[in-house]
């Protein structure tokens, strides 16, 4: 077996076992992965500020407040909704 030397995480000198080498890369992988992951969020995230905040109030809680809780009148029954 090879001899793999981790003496720089306290480890000493430990035998490189195909467990061990496929464990290291499958955590570089997924290091990776999830850096990648954010970079992509954070330029997503860089793109998006050029756009103006959305409004306040969005479409449906405007048509929320053209009808009152009291007076609930459908199209057919009173010549259209009133507010």
């Amino acid at each position: 077996m090879l001899q793999l030397s981790l003496s720089w995480l306290g480890l000493g000198p430990v035998s490189a076992s195909p467990w061990l080498l496929l464990q290291l890369v499958g955590a570089t992988w997924l290091l990776c992965r999830v850096l990648s992951w954010m970079h992509a969020f954070y330029d997503n995230c860089c793109r998006l500020r050029c756009f103006p905040q959305p409004p306040k109030r969005n479409w449906f809680w405007g048509h929320l407040d053209l009808v009152s809780v009291g007076n609930r009148m459908g199209p057919g029954a009173g010549g259209g909704w009133t507010s």
